[in-house]
């Protein structure tokens, strides 16, 4: 996936995490790290490095070994070894501004296996150590199944996230105020009337307006409704910040977002 955040891709591994970093994305995340190691002994707090003046309020996290022992749980060893294997998160999400950034942690994995995979129990016991690891770092873990991304949201982040050379391009970052100003004075007209009465005022190519659009509209900037279908023929429904608020709190835990 081309992350908009930053230059580097991410390299995720199922479809589940695709999904999970659209929407972690999409939601405001500052920083989003995949497969990060929860390394067996004591390391460095998966916080540093991000910022010289956090980095001071960090203490060591503990390893893996000691929280799973503590807790009753195997941890595990490479194959044929009796080296520890080295777990990892799925991702690491960091948000807010930077001088109170918080960590979230998420573990993705379906429900369906959650349910009735035949490793199940060990699945479960892999999730719990992940939960204490980020307890004991300080960071919120979620469990993420799947179930709060409905196809039609998906669907929408993947089609209208903007990569990074748009984002840092002046021809649009220098548009988007007006394109949204011009927009919302005729909300209330149909997406593609809408969009091309800004085209015309504006002077842009139809390639433009629609490359504004989806910008703005997964920015934010147009609080679209992404939980319901998006009709081009039909006004943009506006959110409200309910929908996304709504996982913002569950997936983030910011209740006041």
């Amino acid at each position: 996936m081309i992350n908009p955040l930053y230059l580097r891709s991410l390299q995720l591994l199922s479809g589940l995490e695709f999904s999970a970093a659209n929407v972690a994305l999409w939601l405001g995340a500052n920083e989003v790290r995949e497969q990060h190691p929860l390394w067996p002994t004591e390391h460095m707090h998966p916080g540093t490095g991000r910022h010289p003046d956090l980095d001071r309020k960090y203490s060591s996290a503990p390893g893996l070994l000691d929280i799973a022992k503590q807790a009753g749980i195997k941890h595990g060893v490479y194959p044929g070894t009796r080296i520890p294997f080295v777990a990892t998160i799925d991702f690491t999400i960091a948000t807010g501004d930077w001088h109170a950034s918080r960590l979230i942690h998420w573990s993705c994995k379906p429900r369906s296996l959650l349910d009735s995979a035949p490793n199940r129990a060990r699945m479960l016991e892999r999730i719990e150590l992940e939960r204490l690891y980020s307890h004991a770092v300080d960071a919120l873990h979620v469990v993420v199944d799947g179930t709060k991304f409905s196809h039609t949201l998906i669907g929408f982040l993947d089609a209208h996230r903007p990569p990074r050379s748009e984002l840092r391009d002046p021809f649009y970052r220098d548009r988007l105020p007006e394109f949204c100003g011009l927009y919302m004075s005729v909300v209330d007209e149909p997406i593609e009337r809408a969009r091309q009465f800004v085209a015309e005022k504006m002077k842009l190519s139809n390639l433009h307006a629609q490359t504004l659009f989806r910008t703005a509209t997964w920015m934010g900037l147009l609080d679209a409704d992404f939980s319901t279908p998006i009709v081009m023929t039909r006004p943009l429904r506006l959110d409200g910040t309910r929908f996304k608020q709504r996982l913002r709190a569950e997936l983030l835990g910011e209740t006041n977002a």
